[in-house]
């Protein structure tokens, strides 16, 4: 999100206030680019501030819209969040089908879904803090809805239990376990401001895959999957 020259928190640019008088837009896509705006509005506050530091009139106000704009939209913050929250998760999902089609393999589709998601999440700070932050300390509705959004993660993962090769069956919480400590991982990166999300890549596809692939497997391709920054930038100085 942009921020205006006072410092105070802005909508994006390309979700800015229609132009008055006569804009050429339909009814319809107005109440569109309204709806939009209210979105970027929220995540931009809520990143700053936090869920309940932000207020509706500081929304409505930042998303350059009447009050009565957002009550026309939304019956109260709760549900503006989840909708936030959710047009964010439709966004991922696209993001990550698209990158899992490249994957020779299930392991080489998980790595590219992980990769998707941090270079999503580095590239949009705000979208990040929204969805891996907010949440825990917002409302019970919105905690319930996260988990029941990132459950939906379980059925992919669970696909590597055909490649199991260890001694026993693995328990039925493995992936509920699994994706509750990327979860954790990403979040305490972010309220640590510990460095670009990427750079969590290589741990990642080890927690994840050790379970289906064994820890020596698993740590062969995490250190395949790392991100190879400064080796690059040598390249293109030579």
């Amino acid at each position: 999100m942009a921020r205006g020259g006072d410092g105070e928190p802005q909508a994006r640019a390309d979700l800015g206030p229609l132009p008055g008088g006569h804009h050429g837009l339909s009814p319809e896509q107005v109440a569109e680019s309204q709806r939009e705006r209210l979105l970027a509005a929220i995540a931009t506050l809520v990143a700053e501030r936090g869920y309940h530091g932000a207020t509706i009139t500081e929304i409505a106000k930042t998303a350059s819209v009447a009050n009565r704009v957002f009550y026309k939209n939304f019956a109260g913050k709760e549900e503006a969040f989840i909708a936030a929250f959710d047009a964010v998760a439709g966004h991922l999902r696209e993001l990550i089908a698209a990158a899992a089609e490249a994957g020779e393999d299930w392991s080489s589709q998980l790595i590219a879904a992980l990769r998707a998601i941090l270079t999503f999440f580095d590239s949009e700070p705000e979208l990040a803090r929204l969805c891996l932050v907010a949440p825990f300390t917002a409302t019970p509705k919105i905690v319930a809805h996260f988990r029941e959004v990132i459950a939906t993660a379980a059925p992919h993962l669970a696909q590597g239990r055909r490649l199991h090769g260890g001694d026993g069956e693995l328990p039925d919480s493995t992936e509920d376990s699994l994706i509750g400590g990327v979860i954790s991982q990403l979040s305490r990166s972010l309220l640590n401001r510990s460095g670009p999300l990427i750079d969590l890549l290589p741990d990642l596809v080890e927690f994840g895959l050790s379970p289906y692939l064994g820890t020596e497997t698993a740590r062969r391709l995490s250190v395949d999957a790392a991100p190879r920054r400064n080796e690059d930038a040598q390249k293109r100085s030579s």
